[in-house]
């Protein structure tokens, strides 16, 4: 990614800004931005080689921002209750680099079932987004989340839009994380995140957004909706 080296990164109004400069404003903004709950975040890190059935659970109800009972339920079209519960029975473990193909494929296309009222039913895939987190947290961040609005953020600094496939998250988005990190002087990849979160999240909401953007948001429905 030659580009981190000598480009420079964007700030809010696109003031063109020293990387190092450009993570700190933007991963400062998601205590405020985000509303995920960043200390269960670092707990389950910390203990990601013993996560318990109770911390899967937990893990589901972070991702899917599942904070009260009423959210966190079966037949809840949000949220993927019934596979993050499958997470809890199995308790997967970090598989080898070798299987993360496979281990992302079996997640994401794993299910979720839903019936509405006047009989209605309909089924959602965990998905390669929900897939990414569980294994993030179960390689105690290793490997990183590859969500709507990290997706946005990378078309822009991209110029094109990511794809969205296992393939790519394995062979490419993870090394550009790896080379983001060291272009902004940092050891510490939760802060990339963060600072892409909510620069995808900034970007989305602009009207007009930017080129790369319009053409995402024709192209797939991935872009976050809000």
């Amino acid at each position: 990614m030659a580009w981190m080296k000598t480009a420079d990164l964007h700030l809010i109004g696109f003031t063109n800004v020293a990387p190092a400069v450009w993570l700190r404003q933007w991963s400062s903004l998601y205590p405020a931005l985000a509303g995920y709950d960043e200390e269960k975040y670092r707990d389950l890190i910390r203990r990601y080689r013993t996560l318990t059935a109770v911390d899967f659970e937990q893990l589901g109800r972070w991702k899917d921002d599942a904070g009260s009972d009423a959210k966190w339920k079966p037949n809840v079209a949000s949220v993927a209750y019934e596979v993050w519960m499958q997470a809890a029975v199995e308790l997967p473990r970090e598989p080898g680099t070798n299987d993360l193909p496979v281990f992302l494929a079996q997640w994401a296309e794993r299910t979720s079932h839903y019936v509405y009222r006047g009989g209605k039913s309909s089924t959602k895939r965990f998905g390669l987004s929900r897939a990414s987190a569980l294994l993030h947290f179960i390689s105690g961040g290793k490997y990183p989340i590859f969500d709507s609005r990290v997706i946005a953020a990378l078309t822009h600094l991209l110029g094109r839009a990511p794809e969205y496939t296992i393939g790519w998250y394995v062979e490419s988005f993870c090394q550009i994380i790896a080379d983001m990190a060291e272009c902004c002087e940092t050891t510490d990849h939760r802060t990339i995140d963060q600072a892409l979160f909510c620069y995808g999240a900034f970007l989305s909401k602009l009207d007009p957004m930017p080129a790369p953007l319009q053409e995402l948001a024709v192209t797939s429905n991935i872009l976050p909706s809000a």
